[in-house]
This record gives structure tokens, C-alpha cells and sequence, in this order.
């Protein structure tokens, strides 16, 4: 199935926002070398597929500190999801031959578009009266999908929401100047209802320009 072109453009906006953050972070440090992280991975519970893309640049020369623009994409049934932000990463050796250990905490946004929207159940009485379908377990009143009465089909949403993210993982050497990578992020949006999001990236990462 092709990515429709809505989900490509915000994709390729969050990708600028990416490297236009980049290109901030390195003014003034002609020395700075850049790590690019790129590689393929998936949210949990449910499961839904998709991509992740960063670009670190170094901030400290007393710390190993550095600042990382980040664009992800996932998809699945029709609801595609897009955190984007910008990560505070400490770097860590693993040993002085095999790599890196890195831990950080990010802000940014989470864009959503396609999935359900929800309204109150209603029953109609004879007399036209609508009342809303209580449940007779909890007491609360009975949500379900909302239905265009023109086309038929389920209405569905859009939201941006702020959001928060944690994230930590391994960098293992390959060869100069490229590594492979493997990690693990949490985030979680700052709205009603959000839910915690649990995902796990693989991929490479390349390094670029001198230290």
C-alpha cells in the first residue's frame, strides 16, 4: 500500500524541522561531527511498524552531551503516528574497542491522524427523544465510532499533541566512522486519554565531518 501523500508531506516537514535543528545546534562549531542515526523498528501493543531518523551533534566539551533532532513514523490500519522532537543524549563507552552506551530524555510533538472518532450511544424514543446508552456494569455512558451519514464510513481524526520521551540503547562499531545501533524509547503524549508507547529501533548510524 502506498503512503498517501498527506502522511509523506508531514513526514518530509518533520524531516526539515530535523535538519534545520541540526544546522542550529553545529552554528559556531566548525569542529562538531555529526552522527546520523537511521534504521527501521516498531511501537508495541499493538504492534505497528515504522522508522526512525535522528541527527546528533555534540553540545559539551566537558561531557560526552549532545543534541539530537529526531523524526519517527509508524503505521497500521490506517492510523499513522509521527513523534517528533529533540533529544538530550549522554554517551557512555561500552569498552575501548566495541562502541557506545547512550541514555537521554526528549520533548516534542505527537502528530496522529486516522484513527476513530468516538461519540456517546444514543437510543431514539418514540417520541423523538435521543438518551445515551449507559452501561449497566460501570455506569458510564457507552461510547461508538462515528458514521458519516453522507459516505457511510467510519469519521476519523487528527490531533498534535505535545510530548515527552525517554530513550536508551547501544552503538557498536562496524567500521570507521559507521556503527550499527539498537534501542529502545518510551514516550507519551500530553493530552486525555494518551496512553503509554513502548518502541524498539535497529539500524546505523554514520559519522560525519571531525571532531
Amino acid at each position: 500500500m502506498c503512503v498517501p501523500y498527506y502522511y509523506l508531506g508531514v513526514f518530509m516537514k518533520s524531516m526539515v524541522v530535523v535538519f534545520c535543528l541540526s544546522m542550529v545546534a553545529m552554528f559556531g562549531r566548525a569542529d562538531a561531527q555529526l552522527d546520523v542515526k537511521i534504521g527501521g523498528g516498531a511501537l508495541l501493543d499493538p504492534t505497528r511498524g515504522g522508522g526512525h531518523l535522528s541527527i546528533e551533534v555534540p553540545i559539551g566539551d566537558l561531557y560526552p552531551t549532545y543534541l539530537a533532532p529526531f523524526v519517527e513514523y509508524y503505521r497500521k490500519s490506517g492510523i499513522s503516528e509521527i513523534p517528533a522532537g529533540v533529544s538530550l543524549i549522554y554517551k557512555a563507552p561500552l569498552s575501548d574497542h566495541y562502541g557506545t552506551v547512550f541514555f537521554g530524555v526528549a520533548g516534542g510533538v505527537l502528530h496522529a491522524r486516522g484513527f476513530p472518532v468516538f461519540i456517546p450511544a444514543v437510543i431514539v424514543l418514540d417520541d423523538g427523544t435521543l438518551i445515551n446508552v449507559i452501561d449497566p456494569v460501570t455506569g458510564e455512558v457507552i461510547m461508538q465510532p462515528s458514521i458519516d451519514p453522507v459516505t457511510g464510513e467510519f469519521v476519523t481524526g487528527t490531533s498534535t499533541e505535545a510530548m515527552i520521551a525517554v530513550a536508551g540503547g547501544m552503538r557498536f562499531d562496524v567500521s570507521e566512522g559507521i556503527g550499527a545501533f539498537v534501542q529502545g524509547r518510551w514516550f507519551r503524549a500530553f493530552a486525555s486519554g494518551s496512553t503509554n508507547n513502548f518502541g524498539i529501533h535497529a539500524g546505523l548510524m554514520f559519522s560525519l565531518g571531525e571532531r
